[in-house]
């Protein structure tokens, strides 16, 4: 199927009736300068297909398709386009019988359409679906590429160029038909939401309701059933139990009466008991107040006087061992000074020493260096008289000097010898008395072994005692210190218990409730839990408080109620948990205007005279947190009945103003306040605490100490005898022959030692002697030269002395004052050391004094002490047989309390029998009136109460437990009625009737959900088959695409891949590579290059699966002349089943063309030209005579382009490419004329005179053709004449050049 001719009236440009004949069944191309009506007749073609996107052919509604909009007259537009349908195969569907198929659209303006195939009207939906079986569906187009469409493919995303590989594959058909299933899966899912609603809201609840019914129906017989049952056991268990009851209340009254008889009686003994215990309370606190009143007091006062004795030493003493301290400190200091003052002196005289060295030896220097400069005076006058200075410093003639040497070595000799003869008799000596002491070197080498022994023992043993940290006495002052504390702690003790006994209320006493109570959790009493900060405000805070001192704080109400319960409290008591307490404390505002009208200083806040825990505060603001302590009744008396402040105030004497009006006060009379009290036995309890913990340290520090002391007495002991034993030993050795022996041999071997050195004296000297003598014999020979050689060295040694005497004279004037003044500090110091060590002396005596002093007070102490403690034995006895009186009242007490609570819960208890026996009558009575009431109600029970109780009987209460029962019967009764209320009698008929048609609503949803996944098999299978086809097309077009690009552009390569971590059915992209480098984006190619890339798919999708009709609009416009070449040349010789309609302003493309019209646009109209290729036309006719008719298929010359990269070439045609052009393949080696020479025959195209356009461009050359393309003959049949050409119309050329641009 093919176009035939179009004709347009009224269509965009075409203003007139315009008949486009003769188009050829494979290879058109339209051609004209911009603006002259090309892509309007592609626009017609879309406009027939039935295009329903008018922004594809450039409008915005249909009135822009008619001619100027309608505004020049003409109101309709109309396109006809005649098809060839003599090949049926590929004929549309429905239309095979027609060798021509007629399709016209019409347009009027105002919106009105129609389309007519072969003159009848049809619908736009059977000319879209007769086009797309064949291929050409113009909404969604793969063969219609218009202006723009390839830089659309090569913008397209992944998924749209699926779509392209989808349209070419042909499953885009299968989406039509899964979208169709997809509506007709929801039409089923609508019914079955129709039929479930249908089951859920009125067939399913009336079903569920009548079984409901039936169910309940059922449940009502049951119940009432057992509910008769149960009612009969229930009623004879009442009368058995009434009857049971009745015996036992007559024998619980008579219970009750013998009780009250017993606990009257011991009322009576208890009153007797206390009366008892009183007298004796009574007797023994007489007695208790006689023995303190005498001979308790009378102890206790000898016991401070020896008290105050013991004290008095013990200051003493103290003082004596403060001062002594002191001077010892102070002879000690005095000591130092005087050792630092005598280091001084000793460094001032080495300073003094030296400096006086000094001194001295600048003096002695300078004499020296007078004697010297004399010397040198006498030695020049000696050497000018002939005299020569010798080694000594003699001056003598050279025979003198001779003589002299040889005196020396003489003397020498004599002292050698003599000292070697000396000698050789020590050694003699030596010898017999070293025998001597080897005979007895067995002994005395034991004794000295022995002695260095103990001495090593007994420096150890020095260094080891160093090393004990223990002092002597140590223990007896820790003992004496544990003493001391121990009498005071057992005073505070009993001073504690004293007050304790005499104050018991102040004493919280209970049991731990739980094992492992936390005794944190009870706080304590009130008064126990704050301090007052200033003494005289005790009694006001004590009056404030009242009986709140006694209350017990704890942390919270469940600590609260365990100590109530199970605390065991020995009196009563009112608990603040502090969790649950609400205390309020006045704010500052009121404060301040109380104080204001009470005066400044004469108010205070009861809260700001107390300190306490901070977690106490609710507890300490509920006790005091709304009173005012005032110091006068007036300023109390002004603060409470100020309407402003109406608060309570209480005085520092105790008086109490109430804002209600009440006052309180009055004398306190003898009464201990009990704050105070509080105080004093929280002083001694707070000291008995401290003397505690340091009786404990003191205890540590003596077992410590203990065995420090008795390894440090032992190691003293033993140091003394081992050191007594060295002394006596050293001692004895001394006076030993041996010892005596070894002294003298001793001093004889450093006799040796002397000689030794002697003798090697003498022969230095004797050396000497004679080298000297010889060289004063060299000297003699040569006596001239040396003495002027002496003569000079005289008189430069004179000229030095000289110098020097001058120098060292300077030099001692200088440091002479300093010297002087040396021997002033020095005498001042010396005077110093004098005075101290006269102080130190004093001191001495004194301390002496003071010693001896506290040895004589040490001892009274010791003395005191002893009769002391037997004062304080004494009182102690005493003490403790009132302590066990007091414990005897106590019990006593404790006794009479217990019998009174007694008292108290027998009273209680005896009126709660008579109470109960009061209760038993009236049960008794009413158990036989409920006996005798069920017995006129049910008449069964005379004749069955037999039974009643039997065991496996109708009324066998073990069997049906009464209890259970009695709560079964009830909650079956209240089924029974709850049942009862809305009971359906008829629901057994109903409910078939309504199940049958849930039956019949239920088989109809199964036949509905069966076809719907009937549908769902069927879009899997369609989803698979789209798969597959899909797979293949991919797989085809992306060989075609590479092998395609890779012809057009040699050496490049390109692929259609899925995006990295895609599918295939995700989308596709484009890859382009040069060599082996894959280039990441298309954005790094040239445009000429994106336009090969986007025409190799567009060509490799139509390889693939061709369309009849392809139509190309300007697809070229990026490429130069040589790709347009092969381009043209690959779809005409390649595409022969298919009709291309290309639109082109290159004659590389147009002129491979069988047929070329030409489009003008003549006065405000477009106008078509229609020309036939001559040699196109015969290479056709050629190849039908030679070749008959053609062999191949369009797959074996896409095989063949593919696997060779040209063409196949047809039967009957020659090599040679017409029109000048090389094969596809080597479009690079194509040979352009750039000389311009003319042709031999003239052709006119288009009023091209000798020249050739591009793009309205005339550049005077021919481009793209050769001199065969002149030769050959072109017929031309058209509309325009040639005096419309482009060459003539310079307006249309810059216009061109423009759009080029």
């Amino acid at each position: 199927m093919h176009i035939k001719s179009i004709i347009l009236d009224g269509f965009k440009s075409y203003g007139q009736r315009t008949e486009v004949n003769g188009f050829d069944p494979e290879f058109n191309a339209i051609t004209g300068l911009n603006g002259s009506g090309k892509s309007n007749i592609l626009d017609s073609i879309c406009f027939v297909l039935g295009i329903t996107n008018l922004g594809q052919v450039r409008a915005g509604s249909l009135q822009d398709l008619v001619y100027k909009s309608g505004q020049a007259g003409i109101t309709k537009a109309s396109v006809t386009i005649k098809f060839d349908n003599s090949d049926r195969s590929s004929g549309p569907i429905g239309y095979e019988q027609y060798d021509e198929i007629t399709v016209t659209r019409q347009t009027v303006v105002g919106g009105k359409n129609k389309y007519l195939i072969n003159g009848t009207n049809v619908t736009n939906k059977r000319v879209m679906d007769m086009f797309c079986s064949v291929q050409l569906n113009v909404n969604n187009p793969h063969f219609l590429i218009m202006q723009g469409r390839i830089t659309k493919v090569l913008n397209m995303k992944p998924p749209e160029i699926l779509s392209m590989v989808e349209e070419a594959a042909g499953t885009r058909m299968y989406e039509g038909k899964k979208q169709a299933a997809n509506k007709t899966i929801e039409k089923k899912d609508s019914k079955l939401n129709e039929l479930d609603e249908i089951i859920q809201q009125d067939v399913g609840p009336r079903l569920q309701k009548l079984k409901d019914d039936k169910a309940q129906y059922l449940e009502y017989q049951k119940v009432n059933r057992e509910v008769e049952h149960l009612s009969r056991i229930h009623i004879a268990w009442r009368y058995k139990t009434a009857e049971k009851a009745s015996k036992e209340l007559q024998s619980s009254l008579e219970v009750a009466d013998q009780t009250v008889k017993k606990r009257e009686q011991s009322m009576l003994d208890g009153e007797k008991e206390i009366s008892r215990l009183g007298q004796l309370i009574e007797t023994i606190t007489a007695k208790i107040g006689e023995e303190e009143g005498s001979n308790l007091g009378k102890l206790e006062k000898e016991l401070k006087a020896k008290e105050k004795v013991e004290a008095e030493l013990t200051a003493q003493i103290k003082a004596h061992k403060d001062s002594l301290s002191t001077e010892e400190k102070r002879k000690k200091q005095l000591e130092k000074s005087l050792k630092e003052d005598e280091q001084i002196l000793a460094q001032k005289q080495a300073e003094h020493g030296k400096t006086g060295g000094k001194f001295s030896s600048l003096k002695e220097a300078e004499a020296a260096d007078a004697e010297a400069f004399a010397a040198a005076q006498r030695k020049y006058q000696a050497v000018s008289a002939g005299l020569l200075s010798s080694e000594d410093g003699a001056d003598a003639t050279l025979q003198e000097q001779l003589m002299a040497a040889k005196q020396a070595v003489s003397t020498a000799s004599s002292e050698k010898k003599q000292s070697e003869m000396e000698m050789q008799h020590i050694k003699s000596e030596l010898l017999k008395k070293e025998k001597l002491l080897n005979e007895n070197s067995k002994t005395y080498s034991h004794d000295v072994a022995t002695l260095a022994k103990l001495d090593k023992e007994v420096t150890a043993m020095a260094s080891e005692i160093s090393q004990i940290q223990y002092e002597d006495g140590m223990s007896e002052k820790l003992e004496e210190q544990r003493v001391s504390l121990g009498n005071q702690i057992r005073s505070a003790q009993q001073k504690a218990s004293v007050l304790e006994t005499r104050y018991p209320q102040l004493t919280l006493k209970y049991q731990d409730p739980v094992p492992n109570f936390d005794r944190r959790k009870v706080k304590g009493l009130v008064c126990r839990m704050f301090t007052v900060k200033d003494p005289k405000f005790t009694q006001a805070l004590e009056s404030a408080a009242g009986g709140k001192l006694y209350f017990v704080i704890t942390d919270n109400e469940e600590t609260s109620k365990l100590i109530l319960q199970r605390g065991q409290l020995q009196q009563r008591c009112t608990i603040i948990p502090i969790n649950r307490i609400t205390g309020r404390s006045m704010d500052a505002r009121t404060i301040r205007l109380a104080q204001q009208v009470g005066g400044q200083g004469k108010v205070f806040s009861a809260m700001d005279l107390i300190e306490f825990e901070p977690e106490l505060r609710p507890a300490m603001e509920w006790v005091f947190g709304q009173v005012f302590i005032c110091t006068d009744c007036d300023a109390a008396a002004k603060v409470t009945y100020n309407k402003e402040i109406s608060k309570r105030c209480v005085t520092v004497d105790g008086d109490v103003f109430d804002p209600a009006g009440t006052l309180s006060g009055g004398a306190a009379g003898n009464r201990q306040m009990i704050l105070s009290v509080l105080q004093e036995l929280r002083s001694a309890q707070d000291f008995l605490q401290r003397n505690t913990e340091e009786m404990k340290n003191i205890e540590h520090q003596l077992r410590n100490v203990s065995g420090l002391a008795e390894r440090f007495k032992s190691l003293t002991q033993k140091h003394a005898m081992k050191a007594s034993q060295a002394a006596m030993l050293r001692e004895q050795i001394n006076q030993t022959d041996r010892h005596q022996i070894t002294v003298e041999v001793k001093s004889l071997k450093e006799r040796v030692d002397e000689l030794t050195a002697k003798v090697t004296t003498c022969e230095t000297t004797i050396k000497e002697g004679q080298q000297k003598a010889k060289s004063i014999e060299v000297k003699m020979k040569d006596a001239k030269s040396i003495r002027e050689k002496e003569l000079k060295a005289a008189q430069a040694e004179m000229d030095r002395l000289k110098k020097k005497a001058e120098e060292s004279r300077v030099s001692w004037k200088k440091h002479e004052q300093e010297f002087e003044s040396a021997n002033l500090e020095i005498e001042e110091l010396r005077s110093g050391i004098i005075s101290s060590q006269k102080q130190i002396e004093e001191i001495t005596e004194l301390i002496a004094k003071l010693t001896t002093e506290i040895e004589e007070f040490s001892q009274k102490l010791e003395e005191a002490k002893v009769s002391a403690k037997e004062m304080h034995e004494q009182v102690k006895a005493k003490k403790h047989e009132i302590s066990v009186q007091n414990k005897e009242i106590h019990d006593a007490q404790k006794r009479q309390d217990l019998i009174k609570k007694s008292l108290s819960e027998w009273e209680l208890e005896i009126k709660r029998l008579k109470l109960d026996s009061e209760k038993l009558k009236s049960n008794a009575a009413n158990s036989e009136q409920v006996m005798e009431n069920l017995s006129n109600k049910y008449e069964w029970i005379e004749k069955d109460k037999s039974q009643f109780g039997n065991r496996g009987g109708l009324y066998d209460f073990q069997e049906n437990n009464p209890k259970e029962t009695e709560k079964r019967l009830a909650k079956l009764e209240e089924t029974k009625e709850k049942l009862g209320r809305n009971l359906n009698t008829r629901a057994m008929n109903l409910l078939s009737k309504e199940e049958e048609q849930y039956t019949e609503v239920l088989r109809k949803k199964g036949i509905v959900e069966h076809d719907k996944q009937q549908l769902r098999n069927v879009i899997a299978e369609l989803d698979e088959k789209k798969k597959t086809r899909l797979m293949e097309a991919w797989e085809q077009v992306n060989k075609d695409f590479g092998s395609i690009f890779s012809t057009l552009l040699p050496g490049a390569k390109a692929r259609l891949t899925p995006p990295q971590g895609l599918s295939v059915l995700d989308g596709l992209e484009v890859k382009v590579g040069f060599g082996n480098i894959w280039k990441e984006s298309l954005n790094e190619l040239s445009g000429g290059q994106r336009s090969l890339v986007a025409l190799s798919l567009i060509l490799a999708m139509l390889l693939f699966k061709p369309a009849p009709i392809y139509i190309l609009d300007e697809v070229d416009a990026a490429l130069d002349l040589s790709h347009t070449q092969n381009i043209g040349t690959m779809l005409k010789k390649h595409f022969h089943h298919s009709q291309f309609i290309v639109v082109s302003l290159k004659d590389g493309m147009f002129n491979n063309a069988n047929v070329l019209f030409r489009t003008k646009f003549v006065d405000g109209m477009s106008t078509v030209g229609r020309t036939v290729q001559v040699q196109n036309r015969d290479d056709e006719s050629k190849k039908g005579k030679k070749g008959g008719t053609q062999t191949g298929t369009t797959a074996e010359s896409r095989t063949h382009f593919l696997d060779k990269g040209t063409l196949p070439e047809q039967s009957g045609q020659s090599g040679k490419v017409p029109n000048g052009s090389v094969p596809n393949g080597n479009s690079n080696k194509r040979q352009v004329n750039l000389a311009g020479e003319k042709r031999t025959n003239g052709i006119k195209h288009n009023g091209v005179h000798n020249g050739v356009h591009n793009n309205g461009a005339v550049n005077g050359t021919t481009a793209d053709q050769d001199s065969d393309e002149a030769d050959e003959g072109i017929m031309e049949d058209g509309l325009s004449s040639g005096s419309d050409s482009e060459d003539g119309n310079p307006t249309a050329n810059q216009n061109a050049k423009r759009k080029k641009k």
